[in-house]
């Protein structure tokens, strides 16, 4: 954390504390009153004045009080980040909503990014793992009506994606068995990258016949979707209010920046790589977020198992840091055990 004196930390803190509390900025007078400093105002604003000297703070108007800069926020959040901690009703609210699911990979990250943005009031977001990070457990064929049979693949982290095979012939239960033996014998284990062009040893009894090769050319189709970048973004809407109350000539065109980076799913998931720098857990960027026009907003982000997978939230700079922080901390942890359950 950057060295500077105690007394200055205290008042840097409660400047940036206050600010994201009532959005206002805040003078030597509220930090006397609010905080109780045992020390003189002259005293404070001598301290707020080196602080903005050292650019960790700003003056928006000549006669107004001091709002936080991206360095300030910068140190705010790293003081924060080994404080956070959500409580246990919050807890109880995100086992609640887990409980009832199934392990459908799809819908459970859908629904880790609608908690992610209801509980911070900002944008959740998160990065399902990638295809070459996750194994083939099994998939599943079970016939529907005569020549249709219904596809499911499993991961080693659940169910992936399904769809129908329809087929040239007609087959029986059996049969469908016979062929769902078939290909779980001969890809269980393979990446999810690798599945569609994988090639049998010449000779493997059973991979030339025809429903075997209908349902790996579905199969094939399937994670080929799959495999696509994608990122799952929930909440966006949270953010059009505080914009508008904080920045209201430009929360339009803050707003539609940010919904066009959102819409560049390959872009972000490439720039968050890059924020990230290989860092593990929980990484902020605050105002310097890789990509243009998202320099009024913060991307906390964190990873989740071993496969590759992100999750994270995007809000104002002026965000909630703590209560940021702390939830992407546990639902990380939540969806890692969920996924990758030991």
């Amino acid at each position: 954390m950057t060295e500077i004196p105690e007394r200055q930390r205290l008042i840097l803190k409660e400047i940036v504390d206050r600010y994201i509390r009532h959005h206002e900025p805040v003078s030597s007078r509220m930090i006397l009153e609010d905080y109780g400093l045992r020390v003189s105002s002259a005293t404070v604003r001598n301290d707020m004045n080196d602080l903005e000297e050292a650019g960790f703070i700003a003056k928006p108007y000549s006669s107004s009080g001091r709002v936080p800069t991206q360095k300030g926020y910068r140190f705010f959040v790293e003081w924060l980040l080994d404080l956070s901690e959500i409580t246990r009703e919050e807890r109880v609210e995100i086992v609640e909503a887990y409980e009832t699911r199934q392990m459908d990979v799809q819908r459970i990250m859908r629904q880790t990014a609608f908690l992610l943005g209801n509980m911070t009031r900002s944008a959740g977001f998160v990065i399902p793992p990638r295809a070459d990070e996750t194994r083939l457990e099994r998939v599943v064929l079970f016939r529907v009506s005569p020549r249709l049979v219904f596809l499911l693949i499993l991961s080693d982290i659940g169910i992936v994606e399904h769809g129908y095979v329809v087929l040239d012939e007609d087959l029986s239960p059996e049969e469908v068995s016979r062929v769902m033996l078939l290909i779980n014998d001969g890809l269980r284990g393979v990446p999810l990258a690798d599945v569609r062009s994988y090639r049998f040893e010449e000779g493997s009894e059973g991979w030339y016949e025809g429903p075997v090769r209908q349902a790996m050319m579905v199969l094939g189709r399937l994670l080929d979707q799959e495999s696509r970048p994608t990122v799952l973004f929930e909440g966006l809407l949270h953010l059009a209010e505080p914009l508008k109350k904080i920045v209201p000539e430009e929360a339009m065109d803050h707003f539609c920046r940010l919904n066009r980076v959102v819409q560049e799913k390959a872009g972000f998931i490439e720039a968050i790589v890059k924020a990230r720098s290989g860092r593990s857990g929980l990484v902020a960027n605050i105002g310097d977020f890789p990509i243009d026009g998202m320099q009024s907003f913060s991307v906390i982000s964190c990873e989740y198992g071993s496969h590759g997978g992100l999750l994270g939230v995007v809000g104002p700079l002026w965000m909630d840091y703590g209560r940021a922080l702390s939830t992407t901390s546990y639902l990380a942890n939540r969806l890692e055990s969920l996924l990758c359950p030991t």
